[in-house]
């Protein structure tokens, strides 16, 4: 019997329904798959670059590394400018690569590049039209070192390739940038991959017995009166061996953390006193263990530079670099004439010349650059701020150091010894006019007058006596013009004299042979030339 439904009655009678097509089944679930079926390949994921293209860092790192690293350059141009005198010397030149020996930097177009890069790097410092200025700097540095042998330390190579990577970081400030905002750049990414290039490359060269038993870094350690005796204090303690190891060591793991983000904490410090350690030993060259501090700038975590950025003064000297640049046409030309006038003041070789044609080409630049700046006399006043920086760097730099007074020392002393001696007398006048309290002009110059001009040579050989009283060899060089005069009052005068720079530097040698020929009447002994 057929079961019946509730309530007694029969279930109505269905048709058969028409077979239903296939229909594709919910993408939550997974079709039923027969074991011999194999499923299709997946294709993984293309690798995203990160690493390169995904690095970023606050505006607040990129804006201050940009002037610490650029004002360290600009600094360390200004430095190298006494060096000039050296290139071209005599028409001798041994360039970087061959074929360039006739194309390497003279005298003059050395010290003037120089002043120009360091105008350059503080326009690069302030983040103005870092797209042209930065690869322009990178040219003129390349030009410098490529051209000649004369500075070859390899940081020179170094810092052509941090320009010539620099020219792709985004170094001025993005449209509504705040201190936080992230900036990506590949190209600062490459700038530290290159530093940890240098730290691993340096580590292996070290690899050898020589370094490892201490000998090379005990040659390197000079202690000078005025530092503390390091190689004493290292010898007392863990000894050169172990503090060669120990420099292996860090420029090994420097080389191995530097591009790793979460090692920056300990990265950043380690790092800076290395590379102090470096300068309190005296084997610095320029400024270069300087500029690595300031590259650690890129290292230091994030955090930091934005607290330092958002700090009130920070802020306020923002607010007045706002303020200048978007005054009218008179502040635009105080700026500039002051810069300009602060120029004339550096005795830096070629300074006011250079400074007006570098300033009115970038001027000239900026006022047609619509992008520069909104107004014309705000582009014009951004660039008489900058200038006035740079020329007031100048002026640091020369009042703050020896490099004027080294500049024409060495292109006297050069000219002189190539038998060039009116090039010789120029420097020195010019080195007495600058620097009149300094005695090496005085007596250089003398002795060149001494010739054709014995009253004025005679004057300064007495000038140069009386600010260094404890040197004799301003009163030798008085003592022999006096002795080949030939008469007898000149004779006693000139043994007086030479007794005159025994008492002075009892010491000198020189001194005394000459009191001693003077004494039996004989003249034999010829001047010792004095560096």
């Amino acid at each position: 019997m057929a079961k019946r439904s509730p309530r007694g009655k029969r279930p109505p009678a269905t048709s058969p329904s028409p077979p239903s097509a296939p229909t594709t089944p919910p993408a939550s679930q997974k079709p039923a798959t027969s074991p011999k079926m194999t499923p299709a390949p997946t294709v993984a994921p293309a690798p995203s670059p990160k690493f390169w293209f995904g690095f970023e860092v606050s505006w607040a790192k990129l804006a201050i590394g940009r002037v610490v690293l650029f004002g360290l350059l600009a600094a360390d141009a200004l430095l190298a400018i006494r060096h000039a005198p050296r290139y071209g010397a005599g028409g001798f030149n041994v360039a970087q690569l061959a074929g360039l020996d006739g194309l390497g930097p003279t005298h003059a177009s050395y010290a003037i590049t120089q002043l120009g890069l360091a105008y350059l790097f503080v326009l690069a410092a302030c983040g103005i039209a870092t797209r042209y200025v930065v690869p322009i700097a990178a040219a003129g540095y390349a030009w410098l070192y490529f051209g000649s042998q004369l500075d070859s330390y390899q940081h020179h190579y170094l810092v052509v390739m941090l320009l010539v990577i620099g020219s792709a970081i985004p170094w001025q400030r993005p449209a509504g940038a705040t201190a936080r905002t992230p900036v990506r750049s590949w190209a600062l990414r490459l700038f530290l991959v290159q530093l940890a290039i240098l730290y691993l490359w340096a580590a292996i060269s070290k690899m050898t017995p020589a370094w490892l038993d201490g000998r090379t870094l005990a040659m390197q350690i000079v202690t000078a009166p005025d530092r503390m005796n390091l190689r004493g204090a290292i010898d007392a303690t863990i000894g050169m061996a172990t503090l060669s190891k120990l420099v292996l060591v860090t420029e090994l793991g420097l080389a191995a953390t530097l591009c790793w983000k979460r090692a920056w904490p300990i990265v950043a410090p380690v790092g800076v006193l290395f590379h102090l350690g470096i300068v309190l030993s005296k084997f610095d060259i320029g400024l270069f263990a300087w500029l690595m501090i300031g590259i650690y700038g890129f290292v230091v975590p994030d955090r930091i530079w934005i607290a330092l950025a958002e700090w009130p003064p920070i802020r306020v000297l923002g607010r007045l670099g706002r303020v200048i640049t978007g005054a009218g046409w008179i502040v635009a030309g105080v700026l500039v004439l002051g810069a300009l006038g602060l120029a004339m003041l550096v005795r830096l070789p070629y300074a006011t010349g250079m400074a007006t044609l570098i300033v009115g080409v970038s001027i000239g630049a900026a006022y047609s650059a619509q992008r520069f700046a909104a107004t014309p006399q705000a582009r014009v006043a951004k660039i008489g701020a900058a200038a006035l920086l740079a020329t007031g760097l100048w002026g640091v730099v020369d009042r703050g150091s020896d490099v004027a007074t080294d500049y024409y020392r060495f292109w006297g002393g050069s000219s002189r010894r190539l038998g060039d001696l009116a090039s010789a007398e120029r420097a020195y006048r010019e080195l007495v006019a600058i620097a009149p309290d300094e005695p090496v002009g005085h007596f250089q110059l003398g002795r060149l007058l001494l010739d054709k001009d014995p009253v004025a040579g005679l004057a300064h050989l007495r000038t140069a006596q009386h600010l260094e009283p404890s040197r004799a060899r301003a009163y030798l060089a008085e003592a022999r013009y006096l002795a080949k005069q030939g008469t007898a009052a000149a004779k006693a005068q000139a043994l007086d004299k030479a007794r005159e720079g025994t008492f002075a530097e009892p010491s000198s040698s020189e001194a005394r042979a000459l009191v001693d020929q003077l004494t039996k009447g004989t003249l034999a002994t010829p001047a010792q030339d004095d560096p």
